[in-house]
């Protein structure tokens, strides 16, 4: 598998590029601002929208705290600029997010996606830096990173012009994963488990599920598809800091 591997991530990539140039502009849905729980608690407006992204500012400083102990271990040295630059937008986003629900438009909602877009490529990096080679997860890390920021940048200059256009987003937001799902299956890491990627990649997929139904949760249960999507979504966050926990020998 591991022969083929580099064609089966090439050719999935020209497909999902292709696909996606094929099919057209994708603007952003007005409606998306428009989320199922919009009470005000505490004088807070979208309260439990605005408070559910706190785990992701935790998170991030645990993080950021366990690659600072790390430090001087030669194995995590060797990816160590990966892991930074993951936890300090998963912190970002704590912030960014937080920020965005308090008064939903696209403005502030480039800013959560800027961190969020570089949460996911750098996590990529992480990935092919322990399972296939550090020293390319090392040297894809900056054109991974300019590619998730540029391409919300490119989302929100065109949506400026008029014809907004989401695919680059999409490409940052989905293609990661699937090129992820071909890494893992054809090598071997030494310090990450194969079933860490896949309860990470589960929690991802998890939120994703339950922002599609956002309202549909929010009418059974009272607390919102949106707010869900948050806690699954940092839950993710947080097994790679189980991972570099389990690594320094202490529990999470």
């Amino acid at each position: 598998m591991q022969r083929f591997a580099p064609v089966l991530i090439i050719v999935v990539s020209s497909l999902a590029i292709g696909g996606l140039a094929w099919y057209g502009p994708i603007a952003q849905d007005p409606a998306y601002h428009d989320f199922a729980d919009q009470r005000t608690l505490f004088a807070v407006p979208n309260f439990w929208n605005v408070v559910s992204n706190l785990p992701f500012a935790l998170v991030g400083i645990m993080g950021l705290s366990r690659c600072a102990a790390l430090q001087k271990d030669p194995l995590f040295a060797e990816n160590r600029q990966s892991y930074i630059l993951f936890f300090t937008p998963v912190l970002l986003i704590g912030f960014g997010s937080g920020y965005y629900h308090l008064q939903p438009d696209n403005w502030r909602l480039a800013g959560d996606r800027l961190a969020m877009a570089l949460s996911f490529m750098t996590f990529l990096a992480i990935v092919i830096g322990e399972f296939v080679s550090n020293r390319l997860g090392r040297q894809l890390l900056l054109p991974l990173g300019l590619f998730g920021l540029l391409s919300v940048g490119y989302w929100i200059v065109t949506e400026q012009l008029g014809a907004g256009d989401l695919r680059p987003y999409a490409i940052t937001q989905f293609l990661p994963m699937l090129v992820i799902m071909v890494i893992i299956f054809s090598w071997k890491s030494e310090s990450i488990k194969t079933s860490d990627i896949l309860i990470i990649g589960a929690g991802y997929g998890l939120a994703k599920v339950f922002e599609f139904l956002d309202a549909e949760i929010y009418q059974v249960l009272m607390i919102s598809g949106h707010t869900l999507k948050h806690l699954a979504a940092a839950f993710s966050a947080y097994w790679l800091l189980i991972i570099l926990n389990r690594r320094a020998g202490t529990l999470p």
